[in-house]
């Protein structure tokens, strides 16, 4: 019996204070716009989704609740909203991730689509003073497939101060 391992190359995306890298072969829109940066992985023959949402502003950790209670849960109800017009009848349940090395809260939607389970994780986290929210969305199956895509984008993603960026050398 043999193990076959194959090193998983990757792209980065730096933009403006943000990065994280994540498997070629994968496409990337950028759909950032005045208040956030955004963005939707996707793969070709997959309905696997990576979504992040980074707000610009700045947010102390005091105002997360609010934060929290502004966009996030209106999102969450959403996606719920979502799968109810999909014909489906989605059960949430808490959940928790790592998102750039911080501890992120998130809830787990799943739901039964023509037979098929699937699901929308949704995690949140403060980094840098800027709230995060990261959705992994997709059919089981191809959700345990792509693990590693959304192991790589999460646990990579960065907000880098501009005053920690490094300065050019003379």
């Amino acid at each position: 019996c043999c193990v076959l391992a194959h090193a998983q190359t990757s792209k980065t995306f730096t933009k403006d204070n943000l990065s994280f890298d994540y498997p070629d072969g994968w496409q990337l829109v950028d759909d950032t716009n005045e208040d956030a940066q955004q963005f939707t992985l996707t793969k070709t023959n997959s309905d696997v989704q990576i979504r992040g949402f980074i707000h610009k502003g700045r947010v102390s950790p005091e105002k997360l609740p609010e934060a929290k209670s502004k966009f996030i849960d209106p999102y969450i109800a959403a996606t719920s909203k979502q799968f109810v017009q999909m014909g489906s009848k989605p059960e949430q349940s808490p959940d928790t991730t790592e998102i750039g090395g911080m501890k992120a809260d998130g809830v787990n939607i799943t739901a039964s689509l023509g037979g098929e389970a699937g699901a929308a994780k949704i995690y949140w986290a403060l980094l840098g003073q800027r709230v995060v929210v990261l959705t992994l969305f997709g059919p089981d199956k191809q959700l345990k497939q792509f693990a590693p895509a959304w192991d790589l984008v999460r646990t990579s993603l960065k907000i880098s101060t501009p005053d920690a960026a490094p300065k050019p050398s003379p």
